[in-house]
């Protein structure tokens, strides 16, 4: 069985990492992934930490250390740009000509960063201008890097969502003058409530990261962002990060059905049984959701199915958790909440605190959690996730949930966690993960990370980390 996967970002090599821990005999599941940029796998999450000047290169973000992909034999070849997909033939046909036959091929393109309408932002050959940069892989990293270094000045950000406002803050946290231009209300609209959008800004406010809403930028001379508003940025580099739009040319130049992404049924197979879509690319019930979680249960799906170890696996849909952890400002969002708070079928909790930058709203209906938001509010969470992504019973004290107080014999510990759940979703390392290190004789939380690179993303999950680390010591 010959699985070709194309696209060797964290989704791709996420089903290949899958497939041959379902099938690890390389004779009976032969695994190759193709992938056009010159590197390994590596994190696209963690770019942003690099471009603040605290992980050195992109390639100290590698998914697997060097390695990893042959000895699992692996087959991980970069640089290796798809140009076509011959469907009849079962092959796909690369840049240089070659041709490379699949039994099933899975396509993880992933997305491409949304250029605006900005006067200005491309030079005469289509190129972006100089001073202008998205991030959305290693060579964006590498460039706007270099840049920096050159023009150590203000940097303006487009765009307000996820991506954003981790790049911010982390330019931020490295000494850099910050202005985030966003055209809504407030930043990450698509995830807050005003409430928990006016706190935010007033958080960033205080980390050196200005917000100007209600604003589209308009012009750019290399000099100064100008505004629709009048208003003129001064600086010299521009980031692009107003969203991204799925990559989908294979998909339909190959004859199959795109709508905004590459349209999978819950076997996250295309029109054509042969073929395969997941991870951004790919829309499923009319959804793409742009997120590695749902990316990597998809990726599970599809292995599970390809080797036989769960032929029947579906994925109905992944779970809306969104968040932002960056440097002093932290931020969470799970499902969706009442454009009403005063509808009669909602039980909406919350807590305000702007002076603190905290800000808490809970929406529960019909006794579970239908929505959350949480600025600055962190001691929640873990509780407040696993309530929504297993649809359990909310408290009858629902200030007490918000308020961290809920009753922590409750929550998943250490040794009742399913080995399968992911702790670090950073770097994809879940439990088992974990143990497996452990019985390798990596024996605490320093050699654990290094060996697993689990907490050295945002730093959400060291506190996890170290209590499966504890619970390990004292099984032992």
């Amino acid at each position: 069985m010959r699985v070709v996967v194309v696209g060797a970002g964290m989704s791709g090599a996420r089903l290949a990492e899958e497939l041959r821990r379902a099938e690890p005999d390389p004779e009976t599941l032969s695994v190759t992934v193709l992938g056009d940029e010159p590197e390994a796998p590596y994190n696209r999450i963690m770019l942003s930490h690099v471009v603040a000047g605290g992980m050195g290169d992109p390639g100290t973000t590698r998914l697997k250390p060097s390695g990893w992909w042959e000895r699992n034999h692996i087959g991980v070849r970069t640089a290796a740009s798809v140009q076509g997909v011959d469907r009849a033939a079962r092959e796909v046909e690369l840049a240089d000509g070659e041709r490379v036959p699949y039994d099933h091929l899975v396509l993880a393109t992933g997305s491409e960063p949304t250029i605006p309408p900005i006067e200005g932002v491309r030079g005469p050959d289509g190129s972006l201008a100089p001073g202008v940069f998205p991030l959305r892989d290693a060579s964006d990293c590498r460039g706007l890097t270099a840049h920096l270094e050159e023009h150590p000045g203000r940097v303006a950000l487009v765009g307000g969502g996820f991506i954003g406002l981790e790049v911010a803050c982390a330019l931020a946290r490295s000494g850099r003058d910050v202005v985030v231009v966003h055209p809504r209300a407030w930043p990450m609209d698509s995830h807050l409530d005003s409430g928990g959008g006016r706190v935010l800004i007033r958080a960033l406010d205080e980390l050196g990261v200005r917000v100007v809403t209600g604003a589209r930028a308009a012009r750019w001379d290399g000099s100064a962002l100008g505004l629709d508003d009048g208003t003129e940025i001064d600086c010299r580099t521009v980031v692009l990060s107003a969203g991204t739009r799925p990559r989908t040319r294979l998909a339909a130049a190959a004859g199959l059905e795109v709508g905004r992404g590459i349209v999978v049924d819950d076997t996250m197979r295309t029109g054509d049984p042969d073929i395969s879509a997941i991870g951004d690319c790919a829309e499923h019930r009319g959804c793409v959701t742009g997120l590695v979680g749902p990316a990597w249960d998809q990726a599970g799906v599809v292995a599970a199915r390809i080797t036989g170890a769960t032929p029947a696996a579906l994925y109905t849909g992944g779970v809306a958790v969104t968040r932002l952890k960056a440097f002093g400002v932290d931020v969470v969002s799970l499902g969706d909440l009442a454009e009403d708070i005063h509808d009669t079928a909602v039980e909406v909790t919350v807590v305000c605190e702007p002076s603190r930058g905290r800000y808490a709203r809970v929406d529960v209906v019909d006794g579970r959690v239908a929505g959350a938001v949480l600025v600055g509010h962190p001691e929640p969470v873990g509780f407040l996730t696993q309530l929504y992504e297993h649809a359990l019973p909310v408290p009858d004290d629902v200030l007490s949930v918000v308020l961290g107080r809920a009753d922590a014999s409750t929550t998943d510990t250490p040794s009742t966690m399913p080995a399968a759940a992911v702790v670090c979703r950073c770097n994809g390392v879940s439990k088992a993960d974990l143990v497996h290190a452990w019985s390798e004789g990596h024996r605490d939380v320093a050699a654990i990370a290094s060996h697993t690179r689990a907490g050295t993303g945002c730093g959400g999950c060291s506190a996890a980390v170290d209590g499966i680390c504890g619970w390990l010591r004292d099984c032992a």
